[in-house]
């Protein structure tokens, strides 16, 4: 008796089954990986994070609305946080906006004729102000003051 023939199964081939499963795994991967990536909040910067430890990020005086950008950002070797900021005579940059800005009541103190610094407590952190007016050369020029803070105590170290 014969055995009848019908039309040839269709062979699985082993490469595809495997082909198939890496991808889906790959898939996988990158789904798990895009989402640590978008739901991960960001770190600090180094620039940030010597704000942080002056006291002086603008996460931490969100009332001010505003916020200046340092020129300068390091933590010296025994821990001083320095921040230096340049600002101008006007009404959107002044020395005055500046300690508006980061809540600085302190009485200034002279300490030459182009020079005056203010010393205040911001949590655990003692920090110092130093406000050095730079005239401009020219008459009627555009003025400008270097700010340099160094804030130290048991959050700066």
């Amino acid at each position: 008796m014969s055995t009848p023939v019908g039309p040839p199964r269709p062979r699985r081939r082993r490469w595809l089954v495997w082909f198939l499963a890496l991808c889906v795994v790959w898939t996988l991967g990158v789904i798990v990986w895009a989402a640590v990536a978008l739901l991960t909040p960001a770190g600090d910067s180094s620039q940030e994070a010597v704000e942080r430890k002056a006291g002086m990020h603008h996460d931490q005086h969100q009332p001010a609305g505003r916020y200046y950008v340092p020129t300068y950002a390091r933590v010296e070797k025994d821990g001083t946080a320095v921040l230096r900021y340049e600002v101008g005579n006007g009404q959107d940059s002044s020395v005055k906006d500046f300690l508006r800005t980061y809540d600085i009541t302190a009485e200034p103190k002279r300490t030459s004729p182009s020079e005056v610094t203010y010393a205040d407590r911001f949590g655990d952190v003692r920090r110092t102000f130093t406000i050095t007016y730079n005239p401009s050369p020219e008459p009627g020029g555009y003025d400008y003051a270097r700010i340099t803070v160094r804030a130290s105590g048991t959050d700066a170290s």
